[in-house]
């Protein structure tokens, strides 16, 4: 219905004759455009009732949330046969209903526009068909002349898909399995291998560290696994529900974070001078311990002494139930929070290596020898899931027309990123709600992804791209069972036939 207003005084008689007329004309229009019959939409009915299908009824499926390398288990809403939200599980037993907010928006993936929905090979859309035969023709002829093929993804927390790029690898006499992760902590890796000799992440207990000292590290923002970080910290500091008055958490950093802004203390430093920071807290606990100090000093005047001091105090006090995290991408920095941490007592209790976490596994150094590899010419193929170096890491015009001139460059992005752009196929992988996967976040606790929607167009799961690669296709469902009945079975089944075991899990 139109708007009816007066009009200005400054308007004249004929102004307001055309205004009228002009009305008059909108009404004959939606007049006109009333008689008309509407279009003719049918709802058909289902021929066979699914089971436990009602329409308009909402049902919750457990999976994985892929947005971020923590893999927190979700439950997926889905009403109708389309997911419409998604939420924390709080059976999981890692992330324990947490979800971020990365992972409450990682939905709007499955309905983006911007999905490829087929193959390109060359910049032009192609099947599948013969995007497989022009890859295994190119395969064959590098296995002929033994040429290097290496497989770059982000950290891969699913067993099944690390299995599959294994066999994939072992088909060729010089093939390696790259990862490399954006948001590094490379460094804490090569510290504890450094330190102990295995590279592993720790995993850290915050809801037993009532005492916290965290440097340049928001665990409560986007650092590692920050849902399942949140839960912990909220117990530790809660006491039948009330804040207790044992917890204590000092955060040092170079700008305002999430954690920071919610620590007791927070103290602000320049960003070279997080590690000096470390260094004198380790000095005084060492004292304490009748330990060696680090030789790492700071200039005079530009640390806050006195809160060290205190700080130093409550963690001793604390030893055992204290926990000393860095952010920083230094292995010394890295080296002096393990450091602390050992002077606390703290592996076994707030740090456990027994079960590490698996949610970081990238190699800084490893991907420094990639990129020394292909700007040598040595790369005969380079196939890359899950990250887009181009844009990702800092590569001056040498490395770029270094990338162009791999044999065979295969991106498995599921969109037309600047990776994808230089790679001579794009096989795009499908969206983890419409794929089949699991997931080990943490040693030894391993789930299910499971498809909560019917795939769209005409991408493929990465696992299924590799198989067929391999000489040996198969479906990403049958590969994960395949898996689960010959290692994760064996070890978690408990006598139970598999099948039943599946199910449940």
């Amino acid at each position: 219905w139109p708007i009816w207003a007066k009009p200005a005084r400054s308007s004249s008689p004929a102004t307001a004759s055309a205004d009228l007329r002009a009305t008059g004309f909108v009404l004959a229009g939606s007049a006109i455009t009333g008689c008309s019959r509407a279009p003719v939409r049918t709802a058909t009915p289902l021929p066979t009732q699914p089971e436990d299908f009602w329409p308009g009824r909402s049902e919750q499926y457990a999976t994985i949330c892929t947005a971020c390398p923590a893999s927190c288990g979700v439950l997926a809403k889905v009403r109708d046969g389309r997911p419409v939200k998604l939420e924390g599980n709080p059976d999981h037993p890692v992330s324990r209903g947490g979800l971020c907010a990365v992972g409450q928006a990682s939905i709007l993936s499955l309905y983006d526009s911007h999905r490829l929905g087929q193959p390109q090979a060359a910049g032009k859309p192609a099947s599948w068909e013969e995007t497989d035969r022009a890859i295994l023709t190119a395969l064959d002829s590098i296995r002929k002349q033994k040429g290097a093929v290496r497989i770059l993804t982000g950290t891969v927390t699913s067993p099944s898909l690390q299995e599959r790029i294994r066999a994939f690898a072992a088909t060729f006499e010089n093939a390696r399995h790259v990862v490399f992760d954006p948001l590094s902590s490379s460094a804490i890796l090569d510290a504890h291998e450094d330190l102990f000799g295995t590279r592993v992440l720790p995993r850290m207990r915050f809801e037993k560290a009532p005492v916290v000292a965290a440097f340049e590290a928001d665990f409560l923002g986007t650092w590692i696994s920050p849902a399942e970080f949140t839960r912990g910290y909220r117990e530790a500091r809660l006491e039948n529900g009330k804040p207790s008055a044992h917890a204590w958490h000092t955060h040092f950093e170079s700008h305002l974070s999430l954690t920071g802004g919610g620590a007791e203390e927070r103290v602000r430093l320049a960003p070279g001078h997080i590690a000096h920071a470390l260094a004198a807290l380790v000095s005084r606990l060492a004292s304490r311990a009748g330990a060696k100090p680090p030789a790492l000093t700071a200039p005079a005047g530009v640390l806050p002494e006195k809160e060290l001091d205190a700080l130093a105090a409550r963690l001793w006090n604390a030893r055992g139930r204290s926990l000393v995290v860095c952010g920083l991408a230094d292995v010394k920095a890295q080296k002096l929070c393990a450091y602390a941490n050992q002077l606390l007592g703290n592996y076994g209790t707030t740090l456990d290596l027994e079960r590490p976490s698996m949610q970081r596994q990238g190699s800084d150094r490893a991907m420094a020898g990639l990129l020394q590899e292909i700007s040598a010419g040595q790369v005969a193929a380079l196939f890359v899931h899950g990250l887009n170096p181009v844009a990702e890491l800092p590569l001056d015009k040498p490395a770029l027309d270094a990338l162009r001139r791999i044999p065979l460059l295969v991106s498995l992005s599921s969109r037309a990123d600047e990776t994808a752009e230089l790679a001579r196929f794009v096989c795009p992988d499908a969206d983890p709600l419409e794929s089949w996967g699991d997931a080990e976040p943490v040693s030894g606790t391993v789930c299910i992804q499971q498809p909560v929607f019917r795939q769209v167009g005409h991408s493929r799961p990465a696992m299924e791209s590799l198989a067929a690669w391999s000489g040996k296709p198969a479906t990403t469902r049958d590969q994960v069972r395949a898996y689960w009945r010959d290692s994760i079975h064996p070890r978690h089944g408990g006598g139970q036939p598999f099948e039943e075991f599946w199910r449940a899990s």
